[in-house]
């Protein structure tokens, strides 16, 4: 759910199964003469009675504050009032209840976005994990994650204290593709293998095949002290976690991001199970 302003309208974009949907279209009916449903939208052209308006905005800019906090572990008040960042300001939407408003509704499933994460270096000391838009969801997702190191954040970064003991071993085994909620979290998996442009560990000694073999371990969260019975075992979970049958029916770009996690998990697979199998 997300309430914004567009260049002719204030629109409230909603779910099809969430409860305030029919209670807003109830109060739009109710209040408003000039309120009309169409099959996906609901106009609201009524000017005369600006109050009303401001109460439907402010009820859904709250609903939607709500929707977002059931599903935050905030570290802080300060990182609360981030995360309020997302939409307009309330007041800022007020000033726009002249115009019509339009409560516009989408699939449950059609809220999804795909937000993509590279690792960037700062300094010796920080590295900032750059997403490709502003999401409060990836956001509070890739702080929680990455909880041991997190600094701060800004709107679409995550700042991150790369000094600690094995920093990087960690980081690059905390990655995985994602599904949080309606976002799809796409890690750049080079960016954070090559620590952001620095290289991988030890990576100006592998060759291109051991490099192939090192990010098919990443990949399947391993490592190549792992043995072959623990890999088969992420292997055996990740499949599961990732078959796109888990998603079917679902929104496309949801399916298509399964489809393509789950081939990595099985070309890695194979390629982890054909090396060791050479090597004995």
């Amino acid at each position: 759910m997300n309430v914004s302003v567009n260049q002719k309208y204030l629109q409230i974009m909603v779910e099809d199964d969430n409860a305030f949907l029919h209670k807003a279209i109830a109060y739009a009916e109710k209040y408003f003469s000039k309120s009309y449903r169409l099959s996906r939208t609901v106009l609201i052209l009524d000017d005369g009675e600006r109050f009303k308006k401001d109460y439907l905005i402010n009820w859904a800019y709250h609903v939607c504050l709500q929707e977002d906090s059931k599903c935050a572990d905030s570290k802080s008040e300060d990182s609360k009032s981030q995360e309020s960042g997302e939409m307009p300001d309330l007041e800022y939407l007020l000033d726009f209840t002249y115009l019509p408003i339009r409560i516009k509704i989408v699939g449950k499933n059609s809220l999804v976005e795909r937000v993509k994460i590279a690792l960037r270096i700062l300094n010796g000391k920080r590295v900032m994990l750059k997403m490709s838009k502003v999401n409060a969801t990836a956001r509070r997702y890739i702080a929680n994650l990455f909880e041991e190191y997190y600094l701060g954040c800004d709107r679409d970064e995550v700042y991150l204290d790369s000094t600690k003991p094995y920093f990087w071993e960690s980081i690059i085994n905390l990655v995985s593709f994602k599904v949080v909620h309606n976002v799809i979290l796409d890690f750049d998996y080079e960016s954070f293998h090559n620590r952001g442009g620095l290289g991988g560990l030890g990576e100006s000694f592998l060759t291109a095949h051991e490099r192939e073999l090192r990010q098919s371990y990443m990949i399947l969260e391993s490592s190549p002290n792992d043995d072959f019975d623990t890999i088969k075992k992420r292997y055996l979970r990740l499949a599961k976690e990732y078959h796109p049958d888990n998603v079917f029916g679902q929104d496309s770009q949801v399916v298509e991001s399964y489809n393509e996690r789950f081939r990595s998990i099985q070309e890695a697979y194979e390629k982890i199970r054909t090396a060791l199998r050479i090597a004995s």
